[in-house]
């Protein structure tokens, strides 16, 4: 037996139509046979019922349109559903939140990033070389600072912070160490002399190392005059430098460094430390708040409106004519117009429940520049104050620094420097670098949510602007000296100068001696971050 190719009736060998539908089967002699009605048999057994094929088909679209026209009520009254739901206020706003999150997620897995090495131990060289072209002999009196360890929080006052955060209950959240100091060598005259960690015991002018060529080292811990220290423990050298000769100096530092974050958000990598402890929009408190953080010292020092004066001094520049280095930074409205606009500017951005969140101003200031004013590639050798910065619109490390740290100071925001140098992941390539310190304290309400005494109730994090980094410590930045206070900061300046000389060329500079680097890493995200 067969089929009906039509119908799907069954067939008998031999026949030439289909004795249920009437089609025909096998070519021409079948529409004969149609044709004279030789139907020779009764229909195929289990044949269909019915319509011809034709008809049924036609019947079946008929149905079709009639579910095609139903299907588009349905839609209909779907789209009505769906825009009566989301026409409701809550809807609405569950709606669009969830937009907003896959917006974030698409901009957060398409921005840009630099990846980081969780921690590294590795030697750092700073290098001084001295060049005498004349035929008299020169000289050379140089301070080298000596790096300390830092910690999470720095000591102050002497005082010294044992706690990232100290508990009603008598627990305490323990201090990380983000930078600790292996070993320091001095390498002169072909000699190298040991250098005690953090420079103590202390080693005076009366009593220095002498080297075979006469050179004399000596660390004597801070004080006035030469024969000390302006910037805190630093080493000092005395040495002569013959004509038509080069020496080289090498500050020799051994140290391990590790990732950390005082920033608390889903956006820092968990295996970072810190995280759990740092601040954030939600946590933070207004401005009132700074001084009863810390025994309100950073408060009462470093929010000065003006810092670091250069002493007016005005220099010709071959890019920007004529520029007045007078004070670094500066917050005040008669003197740097354009850092108190920018100030006010900032402010009026945030929402009207953020106007006096402290941290929420100084991450909107952050991201700010970071839109606004690119990095200068070819910045005048005396770092342009905040003020010049913004009024030129591009700053290198140091500019940009400035600017934020006026803007900081306009609201009442301890900030300081912090001077070093920086390599890129793979320890290759050094510069000397300048970045900033701040305060920010939690608020009274969450700390007292979480049983936190209020005087512990804050974080001192890194923030630097050229590099994206938002309250965060990489191994990849060296930490070569923190500023301490000082009368309207002009400590800063010995930093700047490093001593003095007379008949030769200096050059400093930094460089890679060895490093070992963790194999985890994680990635800084270059994002800015809405504020609500």
């Amino acid at each position: 037996m067969g089929t009906c190719p039509f119908c799907r009736a069954q067939t008998l060998p031999g026949d030439s139509i289909c004795y249920s539908c009437g089609r025909v089967i096998s070519g021409a002699s079948g529409m004969d046979a149609r044709v004279k009605g030789e139907f020779m048999r009764s229909p195929t057994r289990r044949a269909k019922q019915g319509v011809a094929p034709q008809h049924a088909m036609s019947k079946g679209s008929a149905k079709r349109r009639g579910r095609r026209k139903r299907s588009r009520i349905n839609q209909l009254g779907l789209v009505a559903f769906l825009a009566f739901i989301f026409f409701t206020p809550e809807a609405r706003q569950y709606v669009l939140a969830k937009w907003a999150e896959i917006q974030e997620y698409i901009t957060e897995g398409l921005a840009p990033y630099q990846t980081y090495p969780l921690e590294a131990e590795y030697t750092v060289v700073r290098s001084v070389d001295l060049w005498n072209n004349d035929s008299g002999d020169g000289w050379l009196k140089e301070s080298i600072p000596i790096p300390m360890d830092v910690m999470s929080k720095m000591s102050y006052r002497g005082n010294e912070p044992h706690v990232a955060l100290a508990y009603t209950d008598g627990t305490e959240e323990p201090l990380s160490q983000i930078q600790k100091i292996k070993n320091i060598e001095l390498q002169i005259d072909g000699e190298t002399i040991s250098i005690p960690a953090n420079g103590e015991p202390h080693k005076y002018k009366s009593n220095p190392i002498v080297t075979q060529q006469g050179s004399e080292i000596w660390w004597p811990g801070k004080g006035s005059g030469s024969d000390f220290c302006s910037i805190d423990n630093c080493v000092r050298i005395q040495m002569n430098i013959p004509e038509n000769s080069h020496e080289t100096v090498d500050f020799v530092v051994t140290l391990e460094s590790t990732s950390h974050s005082w920033w608390h958000s889903t956006k820092v990598d968990g295996k970072l430390e810190g995280k759990s402890v740092g601040t954030s929009v939600h946590r933070s408190g207004t401005f009132d708040e700074i001084a009863l953080r810390g025994e309100g010292e950073r408060a009462e020092d470093l929010t000065e409106l003006k810092w670091y004066d250069r002493g007016g001094i005005t220099v010709e520049d071959d890019v920007y004519g004529y520029i007045t280095y007078g004070w670094a930074i500066d917050g005040r409205q008669a003197t740097a117009p354009t850092i108190y606009q920018t100030a006010a500017s900032i402010t009026a951005s945030l929402p009207s429940s953020l106007k006096d969140n402290a941290y929420a101003y100084a991450r909107a200031t952050f991201d700010w520049l970071n839109d606004n004013v690119p990095y200068d590639d070819f910045a005048p050798g005396t770092a342009r104050g905040g003020e010049q910065c913004l009024e030129a619109g591009t700053g290198d490390c140091d500019e940009q620094s400035n600017a934020f740290m006026s803007i900081m100071r306009v609201k009442g925001i301890p900030t300081w420097y912090v001077f070093g140098a920086l390599t890129d992941p793979q320890f290759e390539r050094w510069e000397g670098h300048a970045w900033a310190y701040i305060m920010l304290p939690m608020s009274e309400e969450w700390c007292e949510a979480n049983d936190v005494i209020l005087e512990t109730c804050y974080v001192e994090g890194s923030v630097d602007v050229v590099n994206r980094k938002w309250l965060v410590h990489t191994p990849t930045a060296f930490i070569d000296w923190i500023e301490p206070y000082s009368f309207e900061g002009q400590i800063t300046d010995g930093y700047y100068s490093g001593g003095t000389s007379g008949g030769i060329d200096r050059l400093r500079s930094f460089y890679t001696e060895d490093y070992d680097v963790s194999s985890a890493d994680w990635d800084n995200k270059w994002l800015g971050e809405k504020l609500e």
